[in-house]
């Protein structure tokens, strides 16, 4: 956790094993979802060029600003270093068809990243 400090061993052991139970609880919902096969996969390259301020918003129809779907990003294995190096993260999609990403440096080199949309079930729906 962000600002977090731990006094003792035990604290951090806890701490830990919390979220393992955060990140198995996650990954039971993930799991069946990845194996259903109904989720689409895209690639979206992010060029060295068109950094402005730190940041830059790609276009793709995939796209959509609907709590019904989940996405995940990451970056491709030839560029996940200089991901990780220029601390490149994607907003939260909030308009249809684009996504903004966010560099703590601009990177040199363009980035290849890949997102998988998920859909997902609300969970406020009533039966």
């Amino acid at each position: 956790m962000p600002g977090s400090k731990f006094t003792s061993l035990s604290q951090l052991r806890t701490s830990l094993l919390r979220s393992q139970s955060r990140l198995d609880e996650a990954l039971g919902l993930i799991v069946p979802l990845l194996e259903s096969g109904q989720h689409p996969g895209f690639t979206v390259t992010l060029p060295a060029a068109n950094w402005d301020g730190r940041a830059q918003t790609i276009q793709h129809a995939s796209l959509l600003a609907s709590g019904d779907y989940w996405y995940y990003v990451c970056a491709d294995a030839d560029c996940l270093a200089a991901c990780g190096e220029t601390g490149v993260k994607a907003d939260n999609i909030t308009t249809d068809g684009q996504i903004t990403f966010h560099c703590e440096i601009t990177p040199e080199e363009d980035l290849t990243i890949h997102i998988l949309r998920l859909e997902v079930e609300s969970q406020n729906e009533q039966p």
